[in-house]
């Protein structure tokens, strides 16, 4: 297989299924497509909170370490990335920040630990929820790239590949500030990757013909499987895009990386 190092092409249709979600239930929905939403997952004063606290914690993002070779991140432990691309003035730019929940005590109960966002992750995932990572993306105005097609679970060293990850939008996330694309029922097998500038990348031309985009509105929670099939656009508006991704496991999994800490037990019910 030969990836085209470029781009990430627009998706064939923008998802609206609510209803489907609705009528189904989060684990049926996610069972069937490998990902559900749970609209208004934060309130509008959560959304406030978590933005001026993410604010709070970017001031400060130069005195972390910088890592970005694939497999080499505590994905608990904070550290940055910056975009390859720098901003007008020639500043860097971040485009992702791990380790939020020990920066940070008010993202961790509301983009880890939220009521709301437990009683989904348990019907998805079972009794057991474990952290794996937390972090968040930014996609900056009309600097933020784009991100291949991947699954994420070919990055991580979990057998089998059954974790489960949160996206929480802090801002809307639309079709013109890269709002993620996923391939519906994708997360039933293993897609082959090629490893390009640092990236684990799928075909793009295997996907985008079953692709759908997935804009959220602040506060809304796409939950997906980590074997769907994802990408997403570069940053083309003047609005900034962030979100919160945290990955979770079922627990009882074998790891395959014997210098990788074991996932942190967050709820467990009978």
């Amino acid at each position: 297989m030969t990836v085209d190092a470029a781009r990430v092409g627009p998706a064939s249709l923008t998802w609206s299924d609510d209803a489907g979600v609705r009528a189904s239930g989060h684990a049926a929905y996610f069972k069937e497509n490998g990902f559900t939403v749970v609209r208004g997952l934060l309130s509008a004063s959560e959304v406030a909170e978590c933005g001026a606290e993410v604010d709070r914690v970017m001031a400060t993002w130069n005195e972390l370490p910088n890592v970005r070779v694939i497999g080499k991140r505590n994905p608990l432990a904070p550290s940055y990335d910056l975009e390859d691309q720098k901003a007008p003035d020639g500043s860097p730019v971040v485009r992702k920040l791990t380790g939020f929940a020990a920066l940070s005590p008010v993202l961790e109960s509301n983009l880890i630990q939220h009521p709301a966002l437990l009683d989904v992750l348990h019907q998805v995932l079972g009794p057991r929820i474990e952290l794996y990572r937390d972090a968040l993306m930014l996609k900056s105005a009309l600097v933020g790239q784009e991100k291949p097609w991947h699954q994420d679970a070919v990055y991580w060293p979990f057998r089998p590949m059954s974790l489960v990850s949160a996206m929480i939008a802090i801002d809307p996330s639309t079709l013109a500030n890269g709002c993620l694309q996923v391939v519906p029922g994708s997360h039933l097998e293993v897609a082959d990757h090629e490893k390009i500038n640092w990236e684990l990348q799928v075909d793009p031309a295997s996907c985008e013909p079953d692709s759908v985009y997935l804009p959220l509105e602040p506060g809304d929670c796409l939950v997906f499987h980590s074997l769907i099939l994802h990408a997403s656009e570069n940053n083309r508006s003047t609005d900034q895009r962030r979100v919160s991704i945290t990955s979770y496991s079922p627990g009882g999994l074998e790891i395959l990386d014997p210098d990788i800490d074991a996932p942190t037990l967050i709820s467990e019910r009978p």
